[in-house]
């Protein structure tokens, strides 16, 4: 029995759209290929890139502030907080525009109304009461 032309209409487009279909699976395939070239795993990343990549949020519970000549100064290691809460306030301020604000002897003088010795003996007798401090609390 022949086909007829209807079938054979039917046929021809069914062949037609499997031809479609083949070539745009194999331009599937070479397009895959091509992006596995490029591109580069999470997890092959170094770890320095990955860093990069996140984004860290920032609660004010993270870290305690302290208030040094208008500036807030963020701490947010809790021990360290807490030995500079016991310290007096002048001694605290007098580590935090040294440390934190980076300002000289002689700057923190002119603040403090005392001479530049004054502010280096404060500095280093400060530094040995939270080294105790630190030391008592392991």
């Amino acid at each position: 029995m022949k086909p007829s032309d209807f079938q054979k209409t039917v046929q021809c487009r069914f062949e037609s759209c499997l031809k479609k279909v083949v070539r745009h699976v194999k331009d599937y395939q070479k397009k895959l290929k091509r992006r596995q070239k490029e591109e580069t795993l999470f997890c092959e990343l170094p770890e320095i890139v990955v860093e990069n990549l996140a984004v860290w949020d920032d609660y004010d519970t993270d870290y305690t502030i302290f208030n040094v000549c208008g500036n807030d100064i963020r701490v947010y290691d809790d021990e360290l907080a807490e030995a500079l809460k016991q310290l007096s306030e002048r001694n605290r301020e007098t580590l935090l525009m040294y440390y934190f604000l980076e300002m000289n002897n002689e700057e923190i003088a002119k603040k403090q109304n005392i001479s530049r010795s004054g502010v280096f003996q404060n500095r280093h007798n400060s530094l040995a009461l939270m080294k105790k401090l630190l030391k008592e609390k392991q």
